[in-house]
């Protein structure tokens, strides 16, 4: 009587004991399930957040750029219809234009510069964007010509650059851009303004800048 009771016993713990085997593996399964889910959430966080990151610094250097260029033009769009010494013929103004740079007089608010006329001269020096600016206070052509220039680096990091100028130097002849303005008599009506960088993600529309004639 007590063989058959023991082996019920006996039956009843293994069948436990295999649930209890069957209950550990699917625990196990759920683990690795759940860790997978994780692990996912994990890497796609880590995605977005190199691309959060990538976005706010492509936006800070584009907001940088941006303000850098918008220096530029505001020099450019500062120049007046004067002469200055060596500009050539007796009526040409001092507004010599290229397509890598130009000279011209521009005026200064007296900010960082002593206030009134400056002979300034944009162009591109290696990898920058340099103006060298020289006062035209009541000295004499020779000792503006002799002064020290003041060097400004605007941009950094550029590849390139090119400049256009729209206009006419005679009122008889249709406006049109044109690669240069030499020894003209009157300001170019609009300078374009293309800039290249080393780092495309900086690389801009050409900017515009209309000039005043007078």
């Amino acid at each position: 009587m007590r063989r058959p009771l023991y082996n019920r016993r006996i039956s009843r713990v293994a069948a436990r004991r295999r649930g209890e085997q069957g209950l550990t593996l699917i625990e196990l399964l759920l683990s690795l399930a759940i860790l997978a889910m994780l692990t996912g959430f994990l890497a796609g966080g880590l995605t977005m957040g190199r691309r959060a990151f990538a976005a706010g610094h492509a936006s800070e250097i584009g907001s940088e750029t941006s303000a850098a260029i918008q220096t530029v033009a505001a020099l450019v769009g500062s120049a007046l219809p004067l002469r200055f010494d060596g500009a050539g013929p007796k009526d040409a103004i001092g507004f010599v234009g290229g397509q890598e740079g130009l000279s011209f007089v521009g005026l200064s608010e007296g900010r960082s510069l002593r206030g009134g006329p400056h002979k300034m001269v944009l162009r591109r020096s290696g990898g920058d964007i340099v103006v060298d600016i020289v006062a035209l206070t009541g000295a004499g052509p020779k000792e503006a010509a002799e002064a020290s220039p003041t060097r400004v680096v605007v941009l950094s990091g550029v590849r390139d650059i090119r400049l256009g100028y729209f206009g006419t130097t005679d009122l008889k002849v249709k406006p049109a851009w044109r690669a240069d303005w030499m020894r003209a008599e009157r300001l170019p009506d609009l300078v374009s303004i293309r800039i290249e960088f080393e780092d495309e993600r900086r690389n801009e529309p050409a900017t515009i800048v209309a000039l005043r004639q007078g």
